[in-house]
C-alpha cells in the first residue's frame, strides 16, 4: 500500500489534500444550515396545499356537495403535475371522492411522508374521514436532491482535482531546476571525465555537468530545465528507435551501452550512453565520447576495403585477361592445327580458317595494344602528337565503321552535330579517334534496343585569357542502354574494373578501355566523364580543347550533315533486293504508306494489293482463299479505323488461317511487340518503316526468288542497269531510312541533296530517291494533303477532341518517315503525348512547329505552291469584284477595322479559298473521310471568324460525307461555294 502511494506523483497528492480540504468545509458549512434545503421548502407548500384542500372539502361534504368537490379535485391534479392524484376515504376506508388515478398512485402500506401525506377532515365536531395526497418524487437520481450539498460536492470535487493537478504541474515545471542538486554535489559532478545529466521523471534536465557542456557546446543556462528529447540526437542504423531514457522507463531499469550520435556543427561525435532510473522520480544519463575511436574503426575498414578491393580486383583482371586471352588462343592453335593436319575438304573451308585465325589474332593484338596502352600510361611514356585533326571525318567514320555492328543489334546510331564546329583543330586523331571508337562500341554492345547517338558541338566557357573565353569542343555518346548506378559509376574508370561482374559474362571485354581513354582524354589535355540512370541509359562526355584561332574556319551543321550524309552513302553500297512474284497484302490506314510500301514490293518483284482497314483484309483474305489465289503474306497496321490490326489478326487466326501477318506500328515502346505477337502476329516492323529491313524480312517470308519471273526487268530505280548483275534480275536502289542509311541522325532540314542546287538551305528535302517519279509523287501527294489534316488537328485542338487529335498524331509519326520525312517523327510523337494528356497548349506549341516544317518541306522537280497560287487568284478575283453587283452580299460579324480582328479573318479567307479546292478533289475522288474533317473544320472555322451562313451547309456536308453520298455532298458543296461567292471580303486597312 505504501509502494503504491509513493508511486502517485507528488502534485496528484497535494491536489488530492486540497479537494479533501475543500470538501470538508462545505460539509460543515451545509450542517450549519448555511446552504438553503430546496426539498424542506417543497414539502412546507405540500403540506399547505393539502390543509387548504381538507378545509375545503370539509366544507363541501358537510353541504353535501360532493360533485363540486370532485370537480375542485380535479382540477388542481390537472394544474399541478407534481400532484399525481387526491382522494376523500372515509373512516371505514371507503374511497368517496377521487381526482387521478388514486387506486393506482396510493399505497397504504409505504411509509413516505414525503409523496405521500394525508390530512383528516372533520364534520360536526368529529372526523369522518381522511383527505389523501399522491405527491411525484422530487429526490432526482438515487434521492440526492433531498440533501442539499450533494450535486455541489459532486461536481466540485473532480472540476478541482483536474484545476489543481493543472495549476500544480504548471508551477513545478516554472521552478527553477538549478536547486535540485546541492552545490556541493555539482562540484564534485563536474570533475567527472565523462558527460553526466539529471533529468526529472519528465525528461526536463535539471543538472548537466561540466563535461557535457563543453562536448555539446552548450551553456548550463540553456540546458537548464529543457527536455532532453529537444536536443537533436541521432541513432546509429543498426539500433532501436527508443533513446535510452525512454527505454529505461519502459523497463523500469538501467539502460547500459546504448549508441547515439550528436552534430556539433558539421563534426558528428559519437557517445555511449548509460541511463539509470532513481527511485521512480528521474533518471541519472552519462555520456562517454567514443568519436574518436569510431572514426578510427571506419577508416580501418575503409582500408582494409580498399585492400580486399584492389585484391578482388586483380583476382577479376586475371581470371578475365586469361579467359580473353585462351579464347582467340584456342581458335589460333585450334584451326592452325587442323590446316597444319589437311582436315579440310575444300578452300573454301580453309579459307572460312584463315579468316577465323586472322579475326583472332586481330582480338589477341587489340588485348595487348589495351595492355600496352594502360602501362605507357601508368609509367608516364605515353606520347601524343598536336597536329591538323578534322574531328566532322573522326566522328562519321567511326559511325560508318561501327554501323554494321549497331545494324546487326537492330539499333539506330546517329549522329548529330548541333552547333557548328572549327574545320581544323589542334589535337591528336589517332588517339582521339580511338576514344570515340571505344566509347561507342562500349555503347553499342551495353545497349539492347533503342538508339546510340553521337552529338558534337562546340562551347566557349569563360576564361580569364585575352579572349575571354576557351573554347572547347564536346562529343556526347548517348545511348539507351541499360544504365549505372552512381556507385557503379565511380568505378567504370578505374583499371581492370567494370560496372558489374556480371557484365564480363554478359558481354566479354578486360575493364581496360574506359581507364585508357579516359587518360587519353587527359593526355590531350580534356576529359572524359559520364552521367547514367538504371532503366534510362548513359552519356558519355568527351571535351578536348581548341585554340581561339581555330574558330576563324568553322564548318556550319547543314554542311557537316551534308558531308556526313554522302561519306554514309558512298559507305553502303547497293544491294540486290529480289522478291518471288507471291501475292502480298497491305493494310495500311495511311494512303501514303500503303503507296509507298507497295510501290517498294512491286519493284522487287512481288503482286501486291491494298486494303484501308482490318474489315476489308480480312473479306479480300476470304475471297482469295475461295478463288484459289491466296495471299501469301499480310503486312498490317495495328492502328486503323472500322477494326484495328490487333482484332483483325485475332480473327484471322479464329478462322485457323495460318497466313503469315508482319505488325506494323508506329508504337516502338517495350512491350509493344509482345502484344502484337501475342494478338498472333508472326513477326514486327515499327514505323517509320526501314525499306531495306521491310524486304529482307518480306524475303524471309515470301521465300527464293523465281528467276523467270523477273526476266526482262534488269532496271535501276534511277534509271541506270548495274553490269555486275545478271540478266533475269532485278535491282533497287539501297532504299535506306535516314536512320538506318546514315549514322547521323540528321534534321532533314539540314540537309540537301546535291541534285537539287536551287533549293534554299533550310529546305526539307525527302531522303527517298527523288530523282525516281514514283517516290517522288508518294512525298509530293503526301506534302499536299498534309495541310488539310493539319487544320483538321488545330480544330480538334480547339474542340478538345484529343482522340483524334491523338490518332493523326498517330498516323504522322510513321507517315512522315516512311515517305522519307522523318523529321516530323519526333514532333508528332510529342504531339501524340500532349493529346493524351489533354494538353490544348502544348499541343496547339507542336503543332505550329509542324506547320513550321512543312512550310519548308520542298520536293525536288515538283511545286508545292501550286494549289496555293490557285487558292490566291481565286481570292484575288473575288477581291477585285464590286461588292455592289453582288446580290445578297454577306458582310463579316467581326470589327474589321480592328488590325488584330481584320488579319484573322483575311488568314481565314486565304484557307477557306485553299480549302475549297481540296474539298472538290476530296469529292471527285470520293475521299469522304477526308471530305467530312474538311466540312467539321468549316463549321466551326466559318462562324467564329463571323460567316456564320457557312455553318449549316458545312452541318449538311459533313452528314453526307459520313453517308458517302456523292449526290448530297455536290448539293451542300455547292452551297458552300454560293456563299463564298457573296462573301465580302476585308478591304486592306490603310497604312499607318
Amino acid at each position: 500500500m505504501i509502494s503504491l502511494y509513493q508511486r502517485i506523483p507528488i502534485r496528484i497528492r497535494i491536489s488530492l489534500g486540497l479537494v479533501g480540504l475543500m470538501a470538508g468545509s462545505l460539509l460543515v458549512a451545509s450542517a450549519a444550515g448555511f446552504f438553503p434545503n430546496e426539498q424542506e421548502e417543497i414539502l412546507h407548500g405540500r403540506a399547505r396545499l393539502c390543509e387548504s384542500l381538507a378545509i375545503s372539502g370539509t366544507a363541501m361534504a358537510s353541504h353535501g356537495q360532493v360533485d363540486s368537490l370532485r370537480v375542485t379535485l380535479e382540477s388542481v391534479v390537472h394544474r399541478d403535475p407534481q400532484i399525481h392524484s387526491i382522494g376523500l376515504v372515509s373512516s371505514e376506508g371507503k374511497l368517496l371522492v377521487s381526482a387521478g388515478e388514486h387506486e393506482q398512485f396510493w399505497d397504504d402500506s409505504l411509509e413516505d411522508d414525503v409523496n405521500q401525506m394525508q390530512v383528516p377532515v372533520f364534520r360536526y365536531g368529529k372526523q369522518w374521514g381522511e383527505m389523501q395526497f399522491a405527491f411525484a418524487s422530487t429526490g432526482g437520481l438515487f434521492g440526492l436532491n433531498y440533501w442539499a450539498p450533494a450535486w455541489l460536492l459532486i461536481v466540485l470535487i473532480p472540476a478541482c482535482l483536474i484545476q489543481f493537478s493543472f495549476f500544480l504541474k504548471k508551477t513545478l515545471e516554472s521552478l527553477d531546476p538549478s536547486g535540485a542538486v546541492p552545490t556541493h554535489v555539482e562540484n564534485a559532478l563536474d570533475t567527472i571525465t565523462v558527460g553526466l545529466v539529471l533529468l526529472n521523471s519528465k525528461g526536463r534536465i535539471l543538472f548537466t555537468n561540466r563535461r557535457l557542456n563543453q562536448l555539446l557546446s552548450q551553456e548550463p543556462s540553456e540546458m537548464m530545465g529543457k527536455k532532453i528529447d529537444d536536443l537533436e540526437w541521432q541513432m546509429i542504423a543498426d539500433s532501436n528507435d527508443v533513446l535510452p531514457w525512454e527505454e529505461a522507463k519502459q523497463k523500469e531499469d538501467s539502460v547500459m551501452d546504448r549508441i547515439l550520435q550528436y552534430d556539433n556543427d558539421g563534426r558528428m561525435l559519437t557517445f555511449s550512453v548509460n541511463c539509470t532510473p532513481i527511485a521512480g522520480q528521474g533518471y541519472l544519463v552519462t555520456f562517454e565520447d567514443i568519436t574518436l575511436i569510431e572514426e578510427n574503426k571506419v577508416a580501418l575498414a575503409k582500408a582494409r576495403d580498399a585492400a580486399e578491393n584492389a585484391n578482388a580486383a586483380k583476382s577479376d583482371f586475371l581470371a578475365n585477361m586469361s579467359h580473353e586471352i585462351r579464347t582467340p588462343l584456342n581458335a589460333v592453335l585450334g584451326f592452325t592445327d587442323v590446316l597444319r593436319r589437311g582436315l579440310v575438304s575444300s578452300g573454301d573451308e580453309a579459307v572460312d580458317h584463315l579468316n577465323m585465325i586472322h579475326r583472332s589474332g586481330a582480338h589477341l593484338l587489340e588485348l595487348i595494344n589495351d595492355i600496352l596502352d594502360l602501362s605507357k600510361i601508368e609509367s608516364g611514356h605515353l606520347q601524343t602528337e598536336s597536329i591538323d585533326t578534322n574531328l566532322d571525318d573522326i566522328v562519321t567514320d567511326v559511325a560508318n565503321t561501327l554501323k554494321v555492328k549497331a545494324d546487326e543489334q537492330g539499333l539506330d546510331l546517329k549522329v548529330d552535330f548541333r552547333t557548328a564546329i572549327p574545320r581544323v583543330i589542334q589535337s591528336d586523331p589517332t588517339r582521339l579517334r580511338q576514344v570515340i571508337t571505344n566509347l561507342v562500341g562500349n555503347a553499342i554492345k551495353f545497349t539492347e534496343s533503342g538508339s546510340v547517338s553521337i552529338v558534337t558541338s562546340l562551347l566557349k566557357t569563360p576564361s580569364n585569357s585575352i579572349e575571354g573565353y576557351d573554347p572547347i569542343v564536346r562529343v556526347d555518346i548517348i545511348d539507351t542502354g541499360i544504365g549505372m548506378t552512381p556507385d557503379q559509376q565511380a568505378k567504370i574508370f578505374d583499371s581492370f574494373v567494370q560496372a558489374d561482374s556480371s557484365t564480363t559474362r554478359k558481354f566479354g571485354g578486360t575493364g581496360l578501355g574506359l581507364s585508357i581513354s579516359r587518360r587519353l582524354a587527359e593526355a590531350m589535355g580534356g576529359a572524359l566523364t559520364v552521367h547514367s540512370e538504371i532503366g534510362i541509359g548513359s552519356t558519355f562526355r568527351v571535351e578536348i580543347p581548341t585554340s581561339v584561332a581555330s574558330l576563324k574556319d568553322m564548318v556550319s551543321p547543314e554542311e557537316l550533315a551534308r558531308l556526313a550524309q554522302e561519306k554514309s552513302a558512298g559507305a553502303v553500297s547497293s544491294e540486290l533486293l529480289r522478291l518471288p512474284s507471291k501475292r502480298v497484302l497491305i493494310v495500311d490506314d495511311g494512303e501514303a504508306n500503303r503507296r509507298l510500301i507497295e510501290l517498294v514490293l512491286k519493284r522487287a518483284g512481288a503482286m501486291v494489293m491494298t486494303a484501308e482497314n482490318g474489315q476489308e483484309a480480312l473479306d479480300m483474305i476470304a475471297e482469295g482463299v475461295q478463288a484459289g489465289h491466296p495471299y501469301e503474306l499480310v503486312l498490317m497496321d495495328m492502328q486503323m479505323p472500322v477494326l484495328d490490326g490487333y482484332s483483325a489478326t485475332e480473327q484471322l487466326r479464329e478462322r485457323e488461317d495460318t497466313t503469315p501477318v508482319i505488325a506494323l506500328t508506329g508504337n516502338a515502346m517495350r512491350g509493344d511487340r509482345e502484344k502484337c505477337i501475342a494478338a498472333g502476329c508472326d513477326d514486327f516492323l515499327t514505323k517509320p518503316v526501314n525499306l531495306d529491313e521491310l524486304l529482307q524480312m518480306v524475303s524471309q517470308y515470301l521465300g527464293e526468288v523465281d528467276p523467270g519471273t523477273l526476266a526482262n526487268s534488269n532496271v535501276l530505280a534511277a534509271g541506270t542497269t548495274t553490269p555486275s548483275v545478271p540478266s533475269g534480275t532485278r535491282v533497287l536502289p539501297s532504299m535506306q531510312s535516314p536512320t538506318a542509311s546514315t549514322p547521323a541522325s540528321l534534321s532533314l532540314s539540314d540537309s540537301q541533296p546535291a541534285t537539287s542546287p536551287n533549293l534554299p538551305s533550310s529546305a526539307i528535302v525527302p531522303t527517298l530517291p527523288m530523282d525516281d517519279e514514283d517516290f517522288r509523287a508518294i512525298a509530293g501527294d503526301f506534302v499536299s494533303r498534309l495541310q488539310s489534316r493539319l487544320d483538321g488537328i488545330e480544330q480538334a485542338i480547339q474542340e478538345a477532341k484529343f482522340d483524334f487529335v491523338h490518332g493523326e498524331a498517330h498516323w504522322l509519326k510513321g507517315a512522315g518517315g516512311t515517305v522519307g520525312l522523318d523529321v516530323f517523327t519526333e514532333p508528332a510523337r510529342t504531339l501524340e503525348q500532349a493529346a493524351k494528356d489533354e494538353s490544348s497548349d502544348i499541343a496547339q506549341s507542336i503543332l505550329s512547329q509542324i506547320r513550321e516544317l512543312h512550310g519548308r518541306v520542298a520536293i525536288p522537280g515538283m511545286d508545292l505552291s501550286q494549289q496555293s497560287s490557285a487558292a490566291d487568284l481565286l481570292r484575288a478575283s473575288a477581291v477585285a469584284v464590286d461588292p455592289a453587283t453582288i446580290v445578297n452580299p454577306i458582310h463579316c460579324a467581326l470589327p474589321l477595322e480592328d488590325p488584330d480582328f481584320h488579319a484573322i479573318v483575311s488568314d481565314f479567307i486565304g484557307r477557306l479559298d485553299s480549302r475549297l479546292i481540296d474539298m472538290r478533289d476530296e469529292l471527285r475522288e470520293q475521299r469522304f473521310s477526308d471530305l467530312e474533317l474538311s466540312a467539321h473544320w468549316l463549321k466551326g472555322a466559318g462562324g467564329t471568324v463571323g460567316y456564320g451562313d457557312l455553318t449549316q451547309p458545312s452541318r449538311d456536308l459533313i452528314e453526307a460525307a459520313l453517308a458517302a453520298s456523292p449526290t448530297d455532298c455536290e448539293s451542300y458543296l455547292s452551297q458552300i461555294e454560293s456563299v463564298r461567292s457573296r462573301m465580302i471580303l476585308p478591304e486592306p486597312l490603310p497604312v499607318g
